[in-house]
C-alpha cells in the first residue's frame, strides 16, 4: 500500500464524560491495554501514523464526532470488558458506522471475561482451564447451589472483576470461609478454581504469550517462590542464575521452541478467542500442556519504564514484526475495499 498506513488508535473509558479531542492532553488508559506505546518505540513514522480516538459512554449524545476519513485501520485499546461495558458497546456502533479494518472488535472484546474465556477453552486438548464462576449478589447460600451445579471444586481463588496485577481477595477451602464478598450488592466477583501448578523443583512457572495476528510471542517466562506471579515477580530471579538463564532460553528460542503439543494448544487457544491481538498467562508443563490463567487483550507488553532489559529483550524484535505484519494486513484489506 503506497504511503503511510494511518492508524486510528480507539482509547476511552466508561468514567470519562467529556470527549477529548486535542491529542496533547493526557486521559484515562486504564483499563485500555498498551498498544500505543508498542508502536511508538517501533516505527518508522515514514511508514506509520497514528492519531487517538478518545471515546466515553456519551460518545453519540455529543455533537462533534471523530473524522475517520483519513483513517486506514482503527485499533480497539479498550480492551477490559468488566470496567468498560458502556464504551465498547459504543466503539462496537462507531466502527460498524466507519466501515474500516479493524483490531480487535468491542464485541470480541466483551466475550473475554473470566468466566466466558474459562467456558470457551474448557474441554479443548493438553489445555486445562481452571473453572470460574461469575458471583452476582453473593450470598452463601447462593454461592453453595452455583458451585454444585457447576461442579466447581474448592479450594478457589476469589478476586472482584476489573482487577489486575495478582489482586485478590485470597484462596478460600470452601464457601463457608469466603470473606469480604457476601452482601456485596455493589461489585461482582469471580471465583476461579485454584490449581497447584508448582514444579518439581519446587518453582511456579508462568509464560506470558501476545497473540498478534497469526504470530504467537513468547513474551516473558518467571519462574517464582509463590504461585502468584505478576509484574515484580520476576525481579526475585536476580539471585538465581539457573532460573535467569531458562526464562532467557525460553524466551529466545520463542513460538517455535516450543514443544509441539504446547504450539498446538496455544493455536487453538487463539482460534477460540478470536481476537486480533491479546495476551495469555499460562504454565506449560514438561510435555507442553497448557495451564491458562488468563487471556485477553488488557495485558500490556511493555513495562512502565517503556523499554525491555535482559532476558525480556528477546521478545521486542519478533513483538515488532509481529504487529507491522499485522497492520499491513489490514491495511491491504482498506486498499482492496477502495
Amino acid at each position: 500500500m503506497p504511503g503511510k498506513v494511518r492508524i486510528g488508535l480507539i482509547v476511552g473509558n466508561d468514567t470519562d464524560r467529556a470527549i477529548e479531542f486535542d491529542q496533547a492532553v493526557n486521559v484515562s488508559l486504564r483499563g485500555n491495554n498498551d498498544a500505543d506505546l508498542v508502536l511508538k518505540l517501533a516505527f518508522d513514522e515514514d511508514e506509520f501514523d497514528w492519531t487517538r480516538l478518545h471515546m466515553t459512554p456519551s460518545y453519540f449524545r455529543k455533537t462533534k464526532r471523530w473524522e475517520t476519513s483519513k483513517v486506514d485501520v482503527l485499533w480497539n485499546m479498550v480492551s477490559d470488558a468488566d470496567q468498560h461495558p458502556g464504551t465498547l458497546a459504543v466503539i462496537e456502533k462507531f466502527t460498524d458506522q466507519c466501515d474500516l479494518p479493524l483490531i480487535d472488535p468491542a464485541a470480541a472484546i466483551l466475550q473475554t471475561r473470566r468466566h466466558d474465556v474459562a467456558r470457551r477453552l474448557a474441554g479443548i486438548e493438553h489445555i486445562h482451564m481452571p473453572k470460574t464462576l461469575l458471583l452476582r449478589n453473593p450470598t452463601l447460600e447462593r454461592v453453595r447451589r452455583q458451585a454444585e451445579a457447576a461442579g466447581f471444586r474448592f479450594p478457589a481463588i476469589v478476586r472482584r472483576t476489573g482487577t489486575h496485577n495478582g489482586q485478590m481477595l485470597g484462596v478460600f477451602q470452601s464457601p463457608e470461609e469466603i470473606e469480604g464478598v457476601y452482601g456485596d450488592r455493589r461489585n461482582e466477583y469471580y471465583l476461579t478454581e485454584f490449581v497447584d501448578f508448582r514444579s518439581p523443583d519446587g518453582g511456579y512457572r508462568k509464560t506470558r504469550f501476545f497473540f498478534v495476528g497469526d504470530e504467537i510471542v513468547l513474551r516473558q517466562h518467571v519462574v517464582s517462590e509463590t504461585w502468584n506471579i505478576h509484574g515484580r515477580s520476576g525481579r526475585g530471579m536476580a539471585d538465581h542464575p539457573d532460573r535467569l538463564a531458562e526464562a532467557q532460553t525460553w524466551v529466545g528460542g520463542g513460538f517455535a521452541g516450543l514443544p509441539a503439543t504446547a504450539r498446538t494448544a496455544l493455536r487453538a487457544i487463539g482460534d477460540q478467542i478470536g481476537l486480533d491481538y491479546f495476551g495469555l498467562d499460562a504454565s506449560l508443563d514438561s510435555e507442553g500442556r497448557v495451564l491458562v490463567f488468563e487471556a485477553n487483550a488488557t495485558m500490556n507488553f511493555l513495562p512502565r519504564a517503556g523499554h525491555m532489559r535482559g532476558r525480556s529483550a528477546a521478545a521486542l524484535a519478533p513483538m515488532v514484526a509481529a504487529v507491522r505484519k499485522l497492520l499491513l494486513a489490514k491495511a491491504a484489506q482498506r486498499a482492496t475495499k477502495t
